[in-house]
């Protein structure tokens, strides 16, 4: 009897040490952290970053939280630091899972939910190719919203030129409806852009480029007449000046200037009134002079200056490339070789005799009458355009 006693007595003690040990593992259980996050923003556009802080969540001294292990729902990371950033390059809403481990196996879950706006699309229609004088069109409607939300357009129509003066050629606004049209008025290669934005302001940009092109065409020279003249009263040593620009448009071929005098009322026994006659022509360096005679006692005087082939007369039809039928018509007439009698002509009248120096200075007319007439043989180019784009 005294041994089962005794091991009785040995079981009992075995089974309360054990219900002791029970006891001492339930105290000892890990203790869990307390997570927390925080986020910089929660609604972003595709492509770009949220910054996530779990630098305030906590754990029970003396532990410590050993590893925070992120769950962003495109990705996860497991990392010792309680601040990262991600990039979300897909649309939609995440949910971003935190959990803070502690160095005893303890841990805790908190979480948070990140919109992801999808990026506007940006389309153009409209030509590659025109000619110049053609009005172009481009069309940005067709651009979209995966979310079906109301675009804006921004148009910039020409990358050359800024017209907003703020030093960057590329973000001009031009126009703000969702066609761009505009004259090519000049050949080259024109570049611009459209930027489109959604209801939430995400932003997307293309680029465009059309090459304008010369036109063609035949030009003939039609040879014409044009006259101008002028006249006034000078008396003796007085002068008269004249200035134009004769045939704006054409070229000068040559002309003829001729003054000429009103006959005197007495006998032609007085000496007859001399005038002189000087022609300049400033932008082509060249003048000339002439004093006016009396070919016979029954004819006026006169006095005549003339020039012929001043310029080049083609013969034959020329076909040309430019712009428009005014630059070509510029063209023209600033080729080398064909620019004579251009710009500004000057006439000056000088009455170096206009007295009859009678005896006891008689003098009923100190002065004469007199008229210039200029006739000019002008070259008019006839400009007609020639084929198709």
């Amino acid at each position: 009897m005294k041994d089962i006693r005794g091991l009785t007595g040995s079981l009992l003690i075995a089974l309360l040490l054990s219900v002791s040990l029970a006891g001492c593992t339930g105290v000892l259980a890990p203790v869990s952290p307390t997570a927390r996050l925080e986020v910089d923003v929660d609604s972003i556009h595709v492509g770009e970053a949220v910054n996530f802080d779990a630098r305030s969540s906590t754990s029970p001294d003396p532990t410590l939280i050993t590893s925070y292990l992120w769950d962003f729902g495109v990705a996860q990371r497991n990392s010792s630091n309680g601040y990262v950033s991600q990039v979300f390059n897909e649309p939609g809403r995440f949910e971003v899972e935190l959990t803070v481990v502690n160095d005893v196996g303890g841990e805790d879950s908190i979480s948070v939910s990140i919109y992801v706006n999808a990026l506007p699309i940006a389309a153009i229609s409209g030509p590659i190719a025109v000619k110049t004088g053609t009005i172009v069109s481009l069309d940005g409607s067709s651009s979209t919203d995966p979310e079906n939300g109301v675009l804006q357009y921004k148009w910039d129509g020409d990358w050359s030129k800024d017209t907003n003066s703020d030093g960057n050629f590329q973000n001009d606004v031009d126009e703000t409806n969702s066609t761009l049209s505009f004259l090519a008025d000049s050949s080259g290669d024109i570049r611009g852009s459209l930027t489109v934005i959604d209801d939430k302001g995400a932003t997307s940009t293309t680029t465009w480029e059309i090459r304008i092109l010369e036109r063609s065409f035949n030009v003939t020279w039609r040879q014409q007449t044009m006259t101008v003249s002028w006249d006034g009263y000078l008396e003796q040593g007085e002068s008269y000046e004249i200035s134009h620009v004769p045939s704006q448009g054409s070229r000068i071929f040559g002309f003829n200037g001729t003054l000429t005098l009103a006959r005197d009322i007495v006998p032609a026994q007085w000496p007859e009134d001399n005038f002189t006659m000087l022609v300049s022509v400033p932008d082509s360096g060249w003048n000339a002079k002439v004093e006016t005679k009396q070919d016979s006692p029954t004819t006026n005087s006169t006095g005549s200056i003339e020039r012929t082939d001043m310029n080049p007369f083609p013969n034959e039809p020329t076909t040309y490339t430019a712009d428009s039928p005014d630059a070509l018509l510029e063209q023209l007439l600033l080729e080398p070789g064909a620019r004579f009698g251009q710009g500004e002509w000057i006439w000056k009248l000088t009455a170096d005799q206009a007295d009859p120096d009678l005896i006891d200075q008689i003098d009923p007319d100190p002065g004469n009458d007199w008229e210039l007439e200029v006739e000019f043989i002008i070259l008019i180019p006839v400009i007609l355009e020639v084929g198709t784009l």
